[in-house]
């Protein structure tokens, strides 16, 4: 086991296997975006989702994601991108001051815009669900930034308290305020990315002038997991498929399970170095 994989599997508390299984809801969210289909294991019963609006003139109104829950568990899964929309509001990468936590400093505007479109919904949602019942938060891309700030949000200003957030290839959501305010208050809080990903490097941690006339500052949220897969493809490095593929590394027993119980959950199984090596020699 490498240096890299003993690390996910006992990095403060980070399960392996909730590591898994939130990889297993993310992957989810790209269907329910594209054929409004849902596929969850048994003990998960859909009972909410929620939509924002995304693009430059924020017109476009998208399924974002859904909350499910269980006897133990309720889980929150937030969608990475998947349209023109969205990678408009990438792009928006100027900043402005987080509006619903007070000294939370700044973050990206595009992803803020998307997270205000939905945050009434989410608030209403939170509000009617079992405040002792743990929430998992989970996103991936684009969603991970969106369930960051969504965790500080639920945090303050309402009684979820016991929320564990896992995210994957999430970018830098704000600026270093932002991360400190979080860091503080949401301590449950898992930033899974692979190390040959470019995505979770944006956005970059600089902007010096004259790109505004102050310059832009970026920092990442704790707590950081690395994990390495190289897939010699920009696109592979950065897929939930292959996220999920290289986390079921760590338990198969586990990750077989839920792909036998619950088919369709889980993305289909890919054999890592024969992808690799075929993208190699292509």
């Amino acid at each position: 086991m490498s240096a890299i994989e003993h690390q996910v599997e006992n990095a403060f508390g980070l399960s392996t296997n909730d590591a898994i299984l939130m990889a297993g809801f993310c992957y989810q969210t790209y269907p329910f975006f594209s054929e409004e289909k849902l596929v969850l294991p048994d003990e998960f019963k859909p009972i909410h989702s929620f939509t924002g609006k995304a693009g430059v003139t924020e017109k476009t109104t998208e399924n974002f994601g859904f909350v499910a829950e269980s006897q133990e568990r309720i889980v929150l899964a937030f969608r990475g991108s998947d349209s023109t929309p969205n990678i408009d509001s990438d792009l928006d990468l100027f900043q402005i001051p987080f509006p619903y936590v007070a000294d939370a400093g700044s973050t990206h505007r595009g992803i803020t815009r998307i997270y205000q479109s939905m945050r009434d919904e989410l608030i209403a949602i939170i509000n009617s669900i079992p405040a002792n019942k743990p929430l998992y938060l989970t996103g991936h891309s684009l969603g991970g930034d969106l369930a960051i700030m969504a965790a500080l949000d639920f945090a303050v200003n309402t009684a979820q308290k016991n929320t564990i957030v896992y995210t994957y290839a999430a970018g830098r959501p704000g600026d270093m305020a932002f991360a400190k305010k979080y860091n503080a208050l949401v301590k449950n809080s898992y930033r899974i990315f692979n190390v040959h990903d470019f995505i979770p490097t944006l956005p970059a941690a600089e902007y010096p002038p004259p790109f505004t006339d102050t310059g832009l500052f970026y920092e990442h949220v704790n707590l950081s997991v690395p994990i390495g897969f190289q897939m010699n493809n920009v696109f592979l490095n950065h897929r939930i498929n292959c996220y999920f593929q290289k986390l079921s590394e760590q338990d198969l027993d586990y990750a077989n399970e839920l792909r036998l119980n619950t088919l369709g959950f889980c993305p289909e199984p890919i054999n890592l170095s024969a992808l690799a090596d075929s993208m190699r020699k292509n």
